[in-house]
Protein backbone atom coordinates (compact mmCIF):
# COMPACT_ATOMS: atom_id res chain seq x y z
CA UNK A 1 0.00 0.00 0.00
CA UNK A 2 1.45 3.56 -1.01
CA UNK A 3 2.04 6.37 1.60
CA UNK A 4 -0.82 8.16 0.23
CA UNK A 5 -3.48 4.85 0.75
CA UNK A 6 -2.56 4.19 4.30
CA UNK A 7 -5.49 6.12 5.52
CA UNK A 8 -7.66 4.60 3.15
CA UNK A 9 -9.88 2.46 6.01
CA UNK A 10 -10.38 5.76 8.03
CA UNK A 11 -11.61 7.72 4.98
CA UNK A 12 -13.73 4.58 4.75
CA UNK A 13 -14.71 4.65 7.71
CA UNK A 14 -15.33 9.08 8.13
CA UNK A 15 -17.51 8.43 4.88
CA UNK A 16 -19.89 6.14 6.70
CA UNK A 17 -20.28 8.41 9.62
CA UNK A 18 -20.88 11.16 7.61
CA UNK A 19 -23.21 9.91 4.81
CA UNK A 20 -24.80 6.60 5.99
CA UNK A 21 -28.10 7.06 5.67
CA UNK A 22 -28.51 9.99 4.11
CA UNK A 23 -30.00 10.10 0.66
CA UNK A 24 -26.34 10.96 -0.57
CA UNK A 25 -25.88 6.95 0.02
CA UNK A 26 -29.43 5.84 -2.10
CA UNK A 27 -28.54 3.94 -5.28
CA UNK A 28 -30.07 6.53 -8.13
CA UNK A 29 -30.18 6.23 -11.57
CA UNK A 30 -26.53 6.00 -13.65
CA UNK A 31 -27.84 8.37 -15.96
CA UNK A 32 -28.54 10.87 -13.23
CA UNK A 33 -24.95 10.47 -11.93
CA UNK A 34 -23.54 11.10 -15.37
CA UNK A 35 -25.33 14.16 -15.30
CA UNK A 36 -23.85 15.27 -11.48
CA UNK A 37 -20.80 14.83 -13.02
CA UNK A 38 -21.28 16.66 -16.69
CA UNK A 39 -22.21 19.80 -14.03
CA UNK A 40 -19.40 19.47 -11.53
CA UNK A 41 -16.82 18.77 -14.09
CA UNK A 42 -17.65 21.52 -17.17
CA UNK A 43 -17.81 24.48 -14.55
CA UNK A 44 -15.20 27.31 -14.93
CA UNK A 45 -13.19 26.02 -11.52
CA UNK A 46 -12.80 22.39 -12.83
CA UNK A 47 -9.43 22.06 -13.68
CA UNK A 48 -9.35 19.01 -15.86
CA UNK A 49 -12.00 18.99 -18.44
CA UNK A 50 -14.10 16.29 -18.84
CA UNK A 51 -14.47 12.99 -17.38
CA UNK A 52 -15.38 9.49 -19.08
CA UNK A 53 -17.91 8.21 -16.58
CA UNK A 54 -19.05 4.48 -17.17
CA UNK A 55 -20.63 1.37 -15.67
CA UNK A 56 -17.92 -0.63 -13.96
CA UNK A 57 -18.06 -4.42 -15.39
CA UNK A 58 -20.65 -6.65 -14.32
CA UNK A 59 -20.32 -8.18 -10.96
CA UNK A 60 -17.83 -5.52 -9.84
CA UNK A 61 -18.52 -4.52 -6.69
CA UNK A 62 -16.48 -1.42 -6.40
CA UNK A 63 -16.24 1.17 -7.81
CA UNK A 64 -12.70 3.48 -8.94
CA UNK A 65 -11.09 6.33 -11.01
CA UNK A 66 -7.85 5.82 -13.16
CA UNK A 67 -6.23 7.65 -14.99
CA UNK A 68 -2.93 6.63 -17.99
CA UNK A 69 -0.54 9.33 -18.55
CA UNK A 70 -2.35 11.99 -20.81
CA UNK A 71 -5.75 9.99 -21.30
CA UNK A 72 -8.70 11.57 -19.88
CA UNK A 73 -9.68 10.08 -16.36
CA UNK A 74 -11.97 7.27 -16.33
CA UNK A 75 -14.86 7.18 -13.13
CA UNK A 76 -16.40 3.89 -13.22
CA UNK A 77 -19.30 3.23 -10.96
CA UNK A 78 -20.32 -0.36 -10.01
CA UNK A 79 -24.07 -1.16 -9.99
CA UNK A 80 -24.43 -1.80 -5.89
CA UNK A 81 -22.15 1.90 -5.47
CA UNK A 82 -24.31 3.92 -8.02
CA UNK A 83 -24.65 6.23 -5.49
CA UNK A 84 -24.25 10.44 -5.08
CA UNK A 85 -21.39 9.63 -2.37
CA UNK A 86 -19.50 7.46 -4.54
CA UNK A 87 -19.46 9.77 -7.07
CA UNK A 88 -18.22 12.67 -5.12
CA UNK A 89 -15.35 10.50 -3.77
CA UNK A 90 -14.09 9.03 -7.31
CA UNK A 91 -14.21 12.74 -8.76
CA UNK A 92 -12.07 13.33 -5.62
CA UNK A 93 -9.48 11.25 -6.73
CA UNK A 94 -9.69 12.69 -9.92
CA UNK A 95 -9.64 15.99 -8.77
CA UNK A 96 -6.34 15.22 -6.45
CA UNK A 97 -4.61 12.86 -8.68
CA UNK A 98 -5.28 9.23 -8.50
CA UNK A 99 -1.55 9.15 -7.12
CA UNK A 100 -3.18 11.12 -4.26
CA UNK A 101 -4.24 7.90 -3.53
CA UNK A 102 -6.97 8.29 -0.17
CA UNK A 103 -4.04 10.83 1.61
CA UNK A 104 -4.70 14.66 2.87
CA UNK A 105 -4.57 15.99 -0.92
CA UNK A 106 -7.68 13.31 -1.91
CA UNK A 107 -9.37 14.48 1.43
CA UNK A 108 -9.38 18.11 0.69
CA UNK A 109 -11.02 17.47 -2.52
CA UNK A 110 -13.26 15.41 -1.10
CA UNK A 111 -14.39 17.98 1.49
CA UNK A 112 -14.30 20.36 -1.78
CA UNK A 113 -16.27 18.26 -3.98
CA UNK A 114 -19.08 17.32 -1.62
CA UNK A 115 -19.67 21.18 -0.70
CA UNK A 116 -19.91 21.44 -4.63
CA UNK A 117 -22.48 18.63 -5.29
CA UNK A 118 -24.33 18.35 -1.99
CA UNK A 119 -23.94 22.11 0.54
CA UNK A 120 -21.55 23.15 3.19
CA UNK A 121 -23.55 21.54 5.55
CA UNK A 122 -22.53 17.80 4.32
CA UNK A 123 -19.41 19.16 3.55
CA UNK A 124 -18.80 19.79 6.92
CA UNK A 125 -20.23 16.80 8.17
CA UNK A 126 -17.60 14.83 6.25
CA UNK A 127 -14.73 17.37 7.83
CA UNK A 128 -15.93 16.27 11.57
CA UNK A 129 -15.75 12.80 10.12
CA UNK A 130 -12.31 13.32 9.05
CA UNK A 131 -11.55 15.35 12.04
CA UNK A 132 -13.17 12.25 14.48
CA UNK A 133 -10.78 9.87 12.34
CA UNK A 134 -7.28 11.86 13.29
CA UNK A 135 -7.23 12.78 9.58
CA UNK A 136 -6.24 15.89 8.43
CA UNK A 137 -6.63 17.90 4.73
CA UNK A 138 -3.88 18.66 2.44
CA UNK A 139 -3.74 21.89 0.51
CA UNK A 140 -5.48 22.55 -2.36
CA UNK A 141 -3.46 23.39 -5.29
CA UNK A 142 -7.17 24.10 -7.51
CA UNK A 143 -9.54 26.63 -7.86
CA UNK A 144 -11.91 26.73 -4.78
CA UNK A 145 -15.02 24.87 -6.12
CA UNK A 146 -18.27 27.05 -5.59
CA UNK A 147 -20.70 25.45 -2.32
CA UNK A 148 -23.73 24.60 -3.35
CA UNK A 149 -26.95 26.29 -2.11
CA UNK A 150 -24.61 29.64 -2.27
CA UNK A 151 -24.65 32.32 -5.08
CA UNK A 152 -23.78 29.95 -7.29
CA UNK A 153 -22.93 25.67 -7.41
CA UNK A 154 -24.12 22.36 -9.26
CA UNK A 155 -27.68 21.20 -9.15
CA UNK A 156 -28.22 18.31 -7.04
CA UNK A 157 -30.39 15.40 -7.96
Amino acid sequence: MSEADEGRAAVYAAEIAAFEGTSYEAIVPFDSLVGLAATITSAAWWPHGPIDIRRAKAGAGSSSARQRAGDTPVVRLAEPQLTTATLVHELAHVLAGVAAGHGPRFRRAHVDLAGCAFGSVEAGWLLDAYAAMGLELGQRSWPEAPVRGRASGPVAL
